[in-house]
């Protein structure tokens, strides 16, 4: 299954009578497009996301959005409708081999990491699901700003986004559209497709009005949960002809000596990331007794902490590793790490830092009998 994401941001905020429009509104430290994005990005289940815009609003996008996500999106013009700028993602899509789509729209940032994984999960068994609440609240009807007509909330549903189809089948179905419709599951009923429900959630709101922005801030600014992890790992040398720091590959004389490939950085920033998390170090979920592991590349073990990270509904905001050696030289390679760990955490390069310092030739490093990094993990709930 390969699972694609499309976000619809095109929307003037005509309703919600702001400026700039609701997407590009600051929600904390960030715009809401920018959370939404950051959602689908962060999911280890998503292969790619495109971004639909309105083309009026790309100097807006480059300055607010472009900056950290611009290398890990694709964006694409919408149209004068939600319905053209679905279908606008959709083609975006079509010569890309995906199998599934998950269509939502950009003015509900708070969806959770839980329900996409369940979206997913149900499209093993049908060609489309949709995330849904039951009505709480008495539904009327009314005339002239009174009530007039109470109605049973039987088999009466809000539907939110993300929607999740079959990516043929919905293509299809935006094909052959008349007309336009604010939802994609009503032109997926036209069509004749089958729509499973999945259970939604109360906090995944749309922002449609200022109340509902300042909401969505007041809960934001009440409910932030940021975490902080450490990690420390170390590592002897030995006969060689490499060391492996922060998956990069640097000539020297000897090596570094452990089970795995003995990627010291790499390993103390898993460890900060289980840490931040509070689910124990890399020798719980790898123990070293175990020849499974035996010269492993330490970036299943960064994969492994970022599914974690993804499954708990935790984002990962910047990582700090320092070395403390006499040598190899860290100076040299620290852009070519930074690269290489944003690329395996996948995380905009200026949230990593990779530095270095000596001992001041005391100790077994001053020794240059081994190598030991420390990294520090900020992690924030989603």
């Amino acid at each position: 299954m390969k699972v694609d994401a499309v976000i619809v941001a095109g929307g003037s905020g005509h309703r919600a009578g702001l400026f700039p429009p609701k997407q590009y509104q600051t929600i904390g430290s960030q715009c809401v497009l920018a959370i939404t994005i950051n959602r689908f990005i962060a999911h280890t289940e998503i292969n790619s996301c495109v971004v639909v815009i309105a083309q009026e609003h790309r100097r807006l996008f480059d300055e607010l959005i472009a900056p950290n996500l611009d290398d890990q999106i694709e964006i694409t013009y919408g149209g004068s409708s939600r319905t053209e700028s679905v279908f606008a993602g959709l083609e975006a899509l079509a010569q890309t081999g995906t199998s599934h789509v998950l269509i939502h729209d950009a003015a509900r940032p708070f969806l959770s990491s839980h329900m996409i994984s369940n979206l997913i999960s149900a499209m093993e068994h049908t060609e489309a699901a949709v995330p849904a609440i039951r009505l709480s609240d008495a539904l009327w009807t009314s005339e002239d700003e009174q009530l007039k007509e109470n109605l049973s909330r039987d088999y009466k549903l809000l539907v939110q986004t993300p929607q999740t189809f079959k990516f043929e089948a919905i293509h299809q179905a935006y094909l052959n559209r008349t007309g336009d419709t604010p939802d994609c599951a009503a032109i997926a009923v036209q069509a004749g497709m089958s729509i499973k429900i999945v259970e939604g959630e109360r906090m995944n709101l749309k922002i449609t009005t200022p109340e509902d922005l300042n909401f969505a801030r007041s809960h934001l600014s009440h409910f932030i949960d940021v975490r902080t992890g450490q990690g420390v790992d170390v590592h002897v040398l030995g006969p060689g002809e490499k060391i492996v720091l922060c998956g990069v590959e640097i000539p020297f004389h000897q090596s570094l000596i452990g089970h795995s490939d003995a990627d010291v950085g790499l390993h103390a920033i898993v460890d900060a990331i289980y840490g931040a998390l509070g689910i124990g170090d890399i020798g719980t979920w790898f123990p070293p007794e175990e020849m499974q592991w035996k010269d492993a590349d330490s970036s299943l073990f960064v994969e492994h902490a970022r599914r974690q990270l993804s499954e708990r509904s935790y984002q990962l905001t910047s990582i700090d590793c320092t070395f403390v050696c006499e040598q190899p030289k860290i100076r040299p390679h620290q852009g070519t790490m930074q690269k290489r760990v944003a690329a395996l955490l996948n995380i905009p390069i200026e949230r990593v830092n990779i530095k270095a310092t000596t001992s001041e030739k005391l100790g077994f490093m001053g020794r240059k009998e081994g190598i030991m990094a420390l990294a520090t993990a900020t992690i924030v709930k989603i």
